[in-house]
């Protein structure tokens, strides 16, 4: 008797410790707890009622099938690129398009159920997130695609595949788009603090309008539906790839340029001014006692230095300049159209600016100093590496004489 009680309290006892090991109850605060936990209930209350108060007709299971098969077709051949991008929000990637037509073609439940489809699809294909995070992606969309094709429900319009094209139709359309857009984007907006990573609004509404197309061709013309879905999957392979080698060039801890990338766009520049005859100038900056900084406070603090002195760079130069990280504490800016002269005055002023930015350590702050060294054309060399040089050498005329200063290089006559 005792052995098989011990049994049952055991097997009673497995769900709650898989439940209490949840991330979700790691979240700061309870109130986003339960919002979370509001909008997962309300989306799949929401899909449930509806399908008991308009249960699909069996003629909406063809397009439904339709759809989903486009959708998971598309998502499988773009699922290489998928699998290498950052965020983890559903309306980030195709499935956007194709649920926002099935909010146009189908009735308002099935609609939703083809959010689920695509949120278990990118599950067990794609990747497996967070889990709280990704149902409440999932339910986020599922209220914005209810949302979107209950409007003309609600209005007496007739359903889209029927609606004639014309202005009024379009404007309701339209309406519906926003709909879907700003639902998902106010749902994500609270739960921003847990780290959900809402996609850019333009993108979604590239996204939207794209699935629009969708189920305009599906109703009119259903074959120019097929190119129309290989053309959305060209784009996103060729968009997602072009802004993964973008983000390969920067660094991490930064978001500066690379080493790498800053040399390859440098020596674009080098070239086109030097053969125009303009100015060109560079700082090297390199930070003043970090290895004693990161021996003395961690190197989580030594972290967040190097990104506030790479904010500070990029506040205090122009878009046209060139910022990268050179090596651990070290960075380089190349300084396009700028004398010797600017370029020393840049350069104190980003001293200063640094020297008088501090992170915070709870009660006390860790601040940083810079050396930096400046070199320009033609003084400093006739090739980007001699400039380089030349700025190295400068800066390391500056910590000689004491760090925290700048020093520009003088040609030797």
């Amino acid at each position: 008797m005792a052995t098989g009680s011990r049994g049952r309290r055991d097997r009673l006892a497995a769900p709650r410790r898989i439940l209490g090991s949840w991330s979700l109850w790691e979240l700061p605060r309870r109130g986003l707890i339960g919002y979370l936990l509001l909008v997962d209930f309300a989306a799949f209350a929401a899909t449930a009622y509806l399908f008991v108060l308009r249960p699909p007709a069996p003629s909406s299971l063809l397009p439904f099938s339709a759809l989903l098969g486009g959708m998971i077709l598309s998502s499988e051949l773009s699922r290489p690129v998928e699998r290498s991008r950052a965020d983890t929000r559903l309306g980030a990637g195709l499935d956007a398009a194709w649920i926002f037509a099935g909010a146009l073609l189908l009735p308002p439940a099935l609609a939703a159920v083809l959010v689920v489809a695509s949120a278990g699809y990118r599950w067990c294909r794609i990747r497996r997130g967070i889990p709280h995070r990704q149902v409440f992606a999932a339910s986020a969309t599922m209220l914005s695609a209810l949302g979107a094709s209950i409007i003309p429900v609600l209005l007496g319009a007739p359903p889209f595949a029927d609606a004639p094209r014309d202005f009024e139709s379009f404007a309701l359309v339209f309406a519906t788009g926003l709909i879907f857009l700003s639902v998902d984007a106010a749902l994500a907006a609270p739960a921003a603090e847990f780290g959900a990573e809402p996609s850019g609004f333009a993108f979604d509404a590239a996204m939207v309008a794209f699935g629009l197309l969708l189920a305009w061709s599906a109703a009119d013309w259903p074959y120019v539906a097929v190119v129309l879905a290989g053309a959305l999957v060209v784009l996103h392979r060729a968009g997602t790839m072009r802004a993964l080698r973008g983000h390969a060039g920067t660094d991490a801890g930064t978001g500066l340029l690379t080493a790498s990338s800053w040399l390859d766009g440098a020596r674009t520049q080098f070239e086109l001014l030097r053969g125009r005859g303009a100015d060109l100038s560079l700082l090297m900056l390199d930070l003043d006692h970090f290895a004693r900084l990161n021996d003395r406070h961690g190197r989580h603090v030594g972290d967040d230095v190097l990104r506030a002195v790479a904010d500070t760079l990029r506040a205090e130069v122009r878009a046209a300049d060139l910022v990268g990280r050179f090596g651990g504490e070290e960075f380089v800016v190349l300084l396009p159209g700028t004398t010797r002269f600017d370029a020393h005055a840049i350069a104190e002023r980003i001293r200063m600016r640094i020297s008088s930015t501090f992170v915070s350590l709870g009660g006390t702050f860790a601040g940083a100093t810079v050396s930096i060294g400046v070199s320009s054309h033609p003084a400093g060399g006739e090739t980007l590496d001699r400039l380089v040089g030349a700025a190295d050498q400068a800066m390391r005329a500056a910590k000689g004489a004491g760090r925290n200063r700048t020093v520009v290089f003088e040609a030797e006559s």
